[in-house]
């Protein structure tokens, strides 16, 4: 579970400093199958940044398995990292670069949901998606198509 304490994002045992951008969490066995859920809240719709959120889970790497105006994203680490990416609930605490700190200008209207653990992730996905809507695809790289040449 993931929670803060003293300005750092506590993911599991590991901390996450507002600002280290980089690579927040690391660790876990690589090619874990971890999934989360993210929702894009009516505020950020509304203020068309759903491709923006998007964008910035593609550019780290995860797959993108299931959506409804819900995501559920797949990738090592990935609750934990996501939640790092989001950054802080409180925007006025959400460091420059997170989604919060970049598209959210109060509490209530901080523009993303993300499960906090990879417990809540389970029971989230379950609550909004049936095992035949999410894909299992192979992971080619940026490049690789569905289509053949």
């Amino acid at each position: 579970m993931s929670r803060l304490l003293g300005g750092a994002l506590l993911c599991g045992s590991r901390a996450w400093v507002p600002g280290l951008l980089a690579r927040p969490c690391s660790g876990g066995p690589l090619g874990s199958r971890e999934r989360t859920l993210v929702a894009v809240k009516p505020d950020g719709v509304q203020r068309r940044l759903v491709g923006d959120v998007i964008r910035r889970f593609e550019r780290r790497g995860f797959k993108l398995v299931g959506m409804k105006m819900l995501q559920v994203w797949e990738g090592p680490n990935v609750v934990c990292t996501s939640r790092a990416m989001i950054g802080h609930t409180d925007s006025a605490e959400a460091a420059p670069g997170t989604i919060r700190g970049d598209f959210s200008f109060h509490i209530s209207r901080n523009v993303i949901h993300a499960s906090d653990s990879v417990e809540g992730a389970q029971r989230e996905i379950q609550l909004w998606f049936q095992s035949n809507e999410l894909v299992d695809w192979a992971d080619e790289g940026p490049r690789s198509s569905l289509y053949t040449a």
